[in-house]
């Protein structure tokens, strides 16, 4: 069989392996040189991690991350709310481990073989294959063609004339990693009435830090990755304020959230896989995880069918309703994060423990 898997990100990186290991040989593109630089840092949950050990990639993943035992949620004025013991919740799933993202990139890249970097410029898609042209003037011909390329997925503009586009949730963020200067030793939130403060150590020196802010769509051009952060967030950083004034000094990240939900991840020999197919806001921690799941169903089922079209439709039945999944969640607790402060912290004061037990007991499950 014939593949071509556009995109060398999480999603591309983590197909290419589950393939291999399940003996197909494929091609690999990607049009960014930089495709593993950048970004800040991970947070994965016990089915991310079991997805990483599914992949064959346990011990030397364990040997970059960071445990993550707990999460903390805080209100805006530093009161601790719930402490979820996470530990505990995916004992029988896996750890939750926390990395910087180009880590978890060279890992899935270790033994990936030659990633072409070059572009598709046009797709000829249909039952009997698909036919590729190149940037650089070169035809390929491919009995499937995975798209790994993102949220604005290229290939999906290509051949999903009729699908949804991606929308803005209401929210912009910032990503960046300072050196660990406070005392936040766990997962730890800061919820303030219109945004928060998340930081999580990814290694003995290194804290990841996440701040987003509610801000309507007309006004999203008034901020960009050089909005000084301390106005923004001082009044509910708590224990995260020393961390939080080094973000000036670092390389940060930034973007508006978005998310994209769609009825079909298939058309003729196409097949959306990651944020290509079912990106969401990052309130789940799911983006990476349900892209290595992605990569793992598809393999699995690629292995396990006689025919493409039978593997397609399997492959997004299983996955589909995990996805689906995380989007219900993400809007759920959005929609929480936006009651008035009162409300949402009593919420979590006493019900906060059962509401992240529910959010995520779909995803403890097998495969």
């Amino acid at each position: 069989m014939r593949i071509l898997i556009v995109g060398a990100g999480i999603a591309g990186l983590a197909a290419r392996r589950a393939l291999a290991n399940r003996g197909f040989s494929v091609s690999l593109v990607e049009r960014n040189r930089n495709a593993g630089e950048g970004g800040a840092g991970l947070f994965l949950p016990g089915n991310g991690v079991r997805a990483i050990s599914d992949l064959g990639l346990r011990d030397e993943f364990f040997r970059k991350s960071h445990a993550v035992n707990s999460q903390r949620f805080y209100d805006e004025r530093g009161r601790l709310l719930t402490d979820v013991d996470a530990t505990a919740y995916w004992k029988d799933v896996a750890q939750c481990r926390a990395i910087r993202r180009s880590d978890l990139w060279q890992l899935l890249a270790v033994d990936a073989g030659e990633i072409e970097y070059r572009q598709i410029v046009d797709i000829v898609n249909s039952d009997q294959g698909c036919r590729v042209l190149f940037n650089d003037g070169k035809i390929g011909d491919f009995d499937l063609v995975i798209a790994a390329d993102g949220i604005n997925s290229a290939v999906r503009g290509m051949t999903f004339a009729k699908a949804a586009r991606p929308e803005y949730v209401g929210n912009v963020c910032w990503r960046f990693i300072v050196p660990s200067t406070c005392q936040i030793d766990e997962w730890s939130v800061m919820l303030g009435a219109d945004r928060s403060l998340l930081g999580k150590p990814i290694s003995e020196t290194e804290l990841y830090l996440y701040a987003d802010i509610s801000v309507d769509a007309g006004a999203t051009d008034k901020f960009n990755h050089a909005t000084p952060l301390l106005p923004l967030f001082e009044e509910i950083a708590g224990p995260l304020l020393p961390a939080l004034r080094h973000s000036s000094e670092v390389t940060v990240h930034y973007g508006e959230l978005m998310r994209l939900r769609l009825d079909d991840w298939y058309q003729d020999q196409v097949v959306l896989i990651g944020d290509a197919a079912h990106a969401a806001p990052p309130s789940m921690a799911q983006g990476a995880c349900l892209a290595m799941e992605d990569a793992l169903v598809l393999a699995e089922e690629l292995s396990a069918k006689s025919s493409i079209e039978g593997a397609l439709t399997s492959y997004q039945a299983r996955q589909k309703v995990r996805a689906d999944w995380v989007h219900k969640q993400c809007a759920i607790r959005d929609k929480m994060r936006r009651l008035p402060p009162a409300v949402r912290n009593g919420l979590l004061r006493f019900a906060g423990g059962a509401i992240y037990r529910r959010s995520y007991s779909l995803l403890k499950r097998p495969l």
